[in-house]
């Protein structure tokens, strides 16, 4: 067994093993020697250390094992990412905004009254599909056909519409 002195060597010669692998502005690095020996003198009770001559190795072996648990440790628990402000939304002008709600308007107003209730339910209400199941009786696999039916009729209606707008546009212009 090693003595007090020989410890303390030992604990010197550690600490600035560990400060040398983990940075010396660590704060943690007390507790990875402690630990390190800790880990040893646990290893030397049990006899678990082969050669008493190489005790020395042996700890520092410990201790790689102790740095490395640390690293792996501290890039799991890492700082959280500093929350970056998402960039202000680019807000359409008030004209822009009254066309495309009258387009939208009239393109639902082209629709079946059935493929225009579910898409105002879906996207404009926000309700769930299972409310929109319940109001309407219908069975999952006929709301999902109608409301992939619906939204490309509307596709088709709303880019006619926006076409027909632009040429409009490039004519009074």
């Amino acid at each position: 067994m090693l003595s007090e002195e020989d410890l303390e060597k030992l604990r010197a010669r550690l600490r600035f093993k560990v400060c040398y692998e983990v940075g010396f502005a660590c704060p943690d690095v007390d507790d990875i020697v402690q630990e390190s020996i800790a880990r040893f003198l646990s290893a030397s009770r049990q006899d678990k250390v082969r050669n008493r001559d190489a005790a020395g190795t042996f700890l520092l072996g410990v201790c790689r094992n102790v740095i490395s648990e640390y690293r792996r440790r501290s890039a799991r628990d890492g700082c959280m990412p500093e929350v970056v402000p998402e960039p202000a939304a680019k807000a359409l002008p008030e004209t822009d905004l009254f066309e495309i709600r009258q387009a939208i308007a009239a393109g639902l107003e082209q629709l079946p009254d059935r493929d225009r209730r579910i898409l105002r339910a879906f996207y404009l209400e926000e309700k769930t599909k299972e409310q929109i199941l319940q109001q309407t009786g219908l069975t999952d696999q006929n709301f999902r056909v109608i409301l992939c039916r619906a939204k490309e009729k509307f596709r088709r209606i709303y880019v006619e519409q926006t076409k027909h707008r632009a040429a409009l546009r490039h004519l009074v212009i």
